[in-house]
């Protein structure tokens, strides 16, 4: 168990935090698509209000979890997970971990039912990822080593605080989503006849009670709290429920959909959250070479803009 995740806590347990993110986007952006004789102009206003929860256990790590070097953030946040899974197996048998051959009777019924014999997240979802990396690492390293991994997470030095999502937790969307397409396409490719067409998105909605669970759980959060500096991963926008119609010579073609954000929004999203400060705001005008609506098979050459504006916030969530 080489290259150990060192951490910090200063004597007594260190406190829970918990932290609020919000996040507000706007968009206004107009396209074009040119495939041969079929042609289309798009435009299209979006916006995006989120705010979710996440907490720490308030341990000052030595280490980024989310360190912008890929292979080594792979390698902490497999050490922490190991770390998570220790604690979770030595919280459900009495304060102790197993050990040595007798590792698998040692675990008590209720672990082994949640994480024995099955894969995490399918033929027993309460079973973790975690569980089963400390089971292995529990089954591959002596006691001792397995005492001196756990306690490096307790060694003075660090300034790292991790913020992950939670089951439960206070949170709201307002997504407002319109959009017009306009054109001329050929729908028969067998008599190659261009047919005008439109089509018209519309989306209003706070979110569905999945979709508020759901992102309970979407963002991972790592501070450094010698400089200030947050990095975020993967950050999400969700594709707001709403109708499509298109109509067409062939008739009126109505349905409930999920209307997608811009490919380029969410990748200027990402880039801009991944290392900055704890609240700001950036405005940018994106290019959009992918198609709006999120049909790549119609093929051809889409040209665009996008203007954009992002506003966010990391911190105490306000008291009630």
């Amino acid at each position: 168990m080489c290259g150990m995740l060192l951490g910090m806590h200063d004597g007594a347990s260190p406190a829970p935090l918990q932290r609020q993110l919000k996040l507000n986007v706007s968009v206004d952006a107009t396209q074009a698509w040119k495939n041969e004789l079929q042609w289309s102009k798009a435009s299209s206003q979006q916006r995006y209000e989120l705010t979710t929860q996440l907490h720490s256990d308030g341990r000052l790590y030595a280490q980024n979890l989310l360190d912008p070097d890929l292979d080594k953030r792979s390698r902490i946040k497999s050490e922490f997970y190991t770390y998570q899974g220790l604690l979770e197996l030595k919280r459900e048998n009495g304060g102790r971990l197993p050990s040595g051959n007798a590792l698998m009777p040692e675990i008590s019924a209720e672990s082994l039912k949640a994480g024995g014999s099955c894969l995490p997240g399918v033929d027993c979802p309460s079973a973790s990822p975690q569980r089963f990396s400390a089971i292995a690492a529990l089954q591959d390293n002596t006691p001792a080593q397995i005492e001196q991994f756990m306690k490096s997470f307790e060694a003075p030095g660090g300034k790292w605080l991790y913020f992950t999502g939670f089951a439960g937790c206070r949170n709201q969307l307002r997504l407002n989503y319109t959009a017009h397409f306009a054109g001329e396409q050929a729908f028969d490719h067998a008599r190659k006849k261009l047919q005008p067409f439109e089509m018209d998105w519309v989306a209003n909605t706070e979110g569905s009670a999945e979709e508020k669970a759901s992102l309970c759980r979407r963002y991972t959060i790592t501070l450094d709290t010698g400089s200030g500096t947050m990095y975020v991963e993967n950050a999400y926008l969700p594709s707001p429920r709403g109708t499509s119609t298109r109509k067409t010579g062939r008739g009126l073609d109505r349905r409930e959909s999920d209307l997608p954000p811009p490919y380029e929004l969410m990748r200027w999203v990402g880039d801009t959250l991944s290392k900055n400060r704890p609240s700001g705001s950036q405005e940018a005008v994106l290019k959009l070479t992918q198609p709006l609506d999120g049909n790549s098979t119609v093929l051809g050459l889409f040209d665009g803009t996008a203007k954009v504006r992002l506003s966010w916030s990391f911190a105490e969530p306000a008291q009630r």
